[in-house]
C-alpha cells in the first residue's frame, strides 16, 4: 500500500512541477517569444528586443523527456507528395488478317486434239500416239486434274449395237494407254463410251469415229 502511495506521488509531480515551470517562463518573457532547445535541460528564448535568455528546465520536464519520449519537436506528418511519373501507353499497331483468297474453280473443257480410227477399228493408229502425249503432259504438270476419256462412233457406217461396242473398246484402249505406257493413276482416269447416239463433229461424220480428253481441272 505504501508502495502504490509513493508511486502515486511521484507521478504527479511529473505532472504539475512542469506546469509551474512553464507558467513561470511566460510570465518571464514578452509575447510571442521564439523558444530554441539547446540541450536536455536548457532553453533559450529570443526577442527582438532582448538578447537571448536561458531557462532552466525543471527535473521534471526533464524526466518526461527521457521517460516518455516527449519530442522536442513535432515532425510534419505530411510529406510533400512527389508527382507520379507519367504513364506512356504503348501503341502497338494492328495487324490485319491475310485475306482468304477462294480457289477459283474452273470448268471441265476438252483437250482440242481428239484420238482418230479407221472404220471398225479400236486399234490405235501410229499418228495418234502423239495427241495421247499432249493429254500426258497437260496431266502430269496439273497433278490435281482427272480426265474422262470418251469413245465414239460415226453413225452412217455399222449398226448402233455395233458403234456401242466400238466406241467402248476405243475408250478402253486410249484408257489403258494413259495407265500402263505413261503411268497415269487409274484413279485420275475415267471411262465413257456413247456409240452413235452422240455425234461431237455433226458436220464431218468421219471424226465422229474418236476418242475425246474431257479434262476437270
Amino acid at each position: 500500500m505504501k508502495l502504490r502511495l509513493l508511486l502515486s506521488f511521484m507521478l504527479l509531480g511529473l505532472f504539475v512541477f512542469p506546469v509551474k515551470a512553464q507558467n513561470a517562463t511566460t510570465t518571464s518573457t514578452s509575447n510571442d517569444p521564439a523558444v530554441q532547445l539547446i540541450s536536455d535541460d536548457r532553453v533559450t528564448i529570443l526577442r527582438g528586443d532582448t538578447p537571448g535568455q536561458t531557462v532552466v528546465l525543471s527535473n521534471a520536464a526533464t524526466n518526461r523527456r527521457k521517460y516518455f519520449g516527449c519530442p522536442d519537436s513535432i515532425p510534419s506528418l505530411c510529406a510533400p507528395v512527389k508527382d507520379a511519373p507519367p504513364i506512356e501507353a504503348e501503341t502497338r499497331p494492328i495487324k490485319n488478317p491475310d485475306p482468304v483468297v477462294a480457289p477459283v474453280k474452273k470448268d471441265p473443257f476438252f483437250l482440242p486434239n481428239p484420238v482418230f480410227f479407221r472404220i471398225n477399228k479400236y486399234v490405235i493408229d501410229a499418228s495418234e500416239w502423239s495427241k495421247i502425249e499432249l493429254a500426258v503432259n497437260y496431266l502430269n504438270e496439273h497433278p490435281g486434274s482427272t480426265v474422262v476419256v470418251t469413245g465414239y462412233a460415226d453413225k452412217k457406217t455399222g449398226t448402233a449395237k455395233i458403234n456401242m461396242k466400238l466406241s467402248e473398246q476405243r475408250s478402253n484402249e486410249v484408257a489403258k494407254a494413259l495407265e500402263t505406257k505413261y503411268g497415269i493413276a487409274k484413279n485420275r482416269i475415267s471411262v465413257n463410251w456413247k456409240g452413235d447416239g452422240l455425234q461431237p463433229f455433226e458436220l464431218e461424220n468421219d471424226k465422229n469415229r474418236a476418242v475425246l480428253f474431257l479434262i476437270n481441272p
